[in-house]
């Protein structure tokens, strides 16, 4: 593994443990037992940690949905389940990415970050979904993203943050509605 990368998983570490605030670069260095200063040789600040860092989520998580949608293709499976889409890595990133967005709030650059990565995480499943459902339209498609993108972050901050479990009548209940956005594609 490069150095890079290792400190790239040192700072997803950190952030995972402490959050964003609370990591510093001196806690990266660490983390991955390197020096500041070669941190500073392969990212310039902070920022630059974390937006190499929020590529690699995004990545993961494309590559996750893609995984996902492979497998419910394959079983011959149409409508997304609620619980059935979103693994535990992904819950993860999503836990991540909403604790460094509370950044954006106050950073331009960070909110530009994020924005992106939503923007490609958007992309991305608009192009796999009408790979599996060519006549489907891309705002269907974002209306339904929209909605299961609530849906999903909703349970991943109780289970998460709130350290909660998702009660097994709201999962039925959420898997009706996903049902019923993919089958009659309602917005």
């Amino acid at each position: 593994m490069n150095r890079s990368k290792e400190i790239l998983e040192a700072a997803e570490y950190c952030m995972r443990q402490k959050g964003f605030y609370q990591t510093s670069i001196q806690n990266i260095a660490r983390q991955a037992n390197v020096s500041v200063g070669l941190i500073y040789k392969y990212y310039k600040n902070k920022e630059a940690i974390i937006e190499a860092l929020i590529k690699n989520v995004v990545q993961r998580m494309i590559d996750s949905l893609k995984d996902a949608l492979d497998n419910l293709t394959h079983a011959g499976k149409v409508a997304h389940s609620a619980h059935g889409v979103v693994s535990v890595d992904v819950e993860k990133s999503i836990v991540l990415l909403i604790d460094i967005s509370a950044e954006a709030t106050r950073n331009e650059r960070i909110r530009q970050i994020i924005y992106d990565a939503w923007q490609t995480l958007k992309e991305n499943f608009i192009i796999q979904e009408q790979a599996l459902n060519p006549s489907l339209d891309a705002e269907i498609i974002q209306t339904r993203l929209y909605i299961m993108s609530l849906i999903i972050d909703g349970m991943t901050i109780r289970r998460y943050m709130k350290q909660r479990e998702i009660d097994g009548s709201v999962m039925s209940f959420l898997d009706v509605i996903s049902h019923d956005i993919n089958q009659n594609g309602v917005a």
